[in-house]
């Protein structure tokens, strides 16, 4: 990829995370960028382009970060560490909630791409939970139970802000769940 297009694709990533995909225009991410709508054009033929790749870039930065966080880890070892880095993301500066959530909630039937990206990026967060319970006892409750306490505190941090203390206790929470299940 050029430096021209990935300047307007790490532009229009922070401007629609900072903003909403609806309210970014191209006008916008090409003034930001110090691009020409040209080369903008030349790059991304619209609108639907762009945020379609940002979300494959974006999908495949979470998707590294995450299994380099985790490791070769598996289990209770396993679901702490992608805790841990979920809570270190809440924690940025640039923290806004699921960036994916939000294109599926401004996506209408028409943006059946957008969509079947952002169900793909949850999807493979479930599966690399399920790739991490090895050894565990009724591991399909125990990947709900680690897939929804994660799904729920993106909200919760976004609309409450970030909160060490329930994040701490969440964890514990989670971990004491979990433990309960291995002794049924």
């Amino acid at each position: 990829m050029s430096k021209s297009a990935e300047k307007i694709l790490n532009t229009a990533e922070d401007l629609f995370n900072r903003e909403s995909f609806s309210i970014v225009g191209v006008d916008l991410i090409r003034d930001e960028s110090g691009c020409s709508k040209t080369t903008l054009y030349t790059y991304f033929k619209n609108k639907q382009q762009l945020v379609i790749e940002v979300l494959k870039a974006r999908d495949l930065r979470f998707r590294d970060s995450l299994q380099h966080y985790v490791g070769e880890t598996v289990d209770v070892e396993a679901l702490n560490r992608i805790y841990d880095w979920h809570i270190d993301w809440f924690q940025q500066d640039h923290f806004k909630g699921c960036l994916f959530v939000r294109a599926a909630g401004e996506a209408t039937k028409d943006h059946q791409d957008i969509l079947m990206i952002t169900k793909a990026h949850k999807q493979w967060i479930y599966g690399f939970i399920t790739s991490k319970v090895k050894y565990l006892k009724q591991p399909e409750a125990v990947i709900e139970l680690c897939y929804n306490f994660l799904e729920s505190l993106i909200s919760r941090f976004l609309i409450e802000g970030f909160s060490q203390i329930t994040a701490d206790q969440t964890k514990n929470l989670m971990n004491r769940l979990i433990d309960r299940l291995q002794s049924k």
